[in-house]
């Protein structure tokens, strides 16, 4: 059996709900007509918290138990900008300015899984959706236009790694609730 068998490719995110989903989409659809590449799926967008990248399977359980222990009061983002990262070619849609909520929960995660001794990567967190892959940079982008996103909860999916791009399967979801 491969190494690989027995791993699954995990992160922690903010899974939007069907109009946010469509408000997401359709800004990538405006960006996809000045950067071209591959626009994600409306079902696949989503705000990555934690990558833990690929976790033994048996893990899973301990994952979940982390995220069981996370606490906070429901918020809203404020989508606000847009951008491509021309290294990566990838375009997105984001806050100018990520709300303490957002951060905290974030931050809890982390904090959770360290506790169950699971170890993570810590990067700088960038309140992101990736809207569009292999996206040419464009000169100048269109005007954004705004939106809140509620959030409520937030979610453990798994990745896979396909030949038309990565598909997530959502393997538990938890309602944000104060302590």
């Amino acid at each position: 059996m491969p190494e690989s068998a027995d791993k699954r490719r995990v992160f922690f995110a903010l899974w939007p709900d069907a109009a946010t989903a469509s408000r997401l989409h359709q800004a990538g659809k405006q960006l996809h007509a000045v950067c071209g590449g591959r626009q994600v799926q409306r079902d696949m967008l989503h705000m990555t918290l934690l990558f833990l990248g690929n976790v033994p399977a048996h893990h899973i359980e301990n994952l979940r138990a982390a995220a069981a222990r996370v606490h906070g009061m429901p918020f809203t983002l404020h989508v606000d900008r847009w951008s491509c990262w021309q290294k990566k070619q990838v375009a997105w849609a984001g806050c100018s300015e990520p709300p303490l909520p957002l951060l905290t929960l974030a931050g809890q995660l982390a904090e959770r899984l360290t506790e169950e001794g699971l170890p993570i990567e810590l990067r700088d967190f960038v309140a992101h959706v990736t809207l569009l892959r292999k996206a040419r940079g464009a000169p100048e982008l269109p005007k954004f236009e705004t939106f809140d996103w509620p959030v409520q909860d937030f979610v453990l999916a798994e990745s896979q790694l396909l030949p038309q791009g990565a598909q997530y399967k959502l393997i538990g979801r938890w309602r944000l609730t104060p302590t």
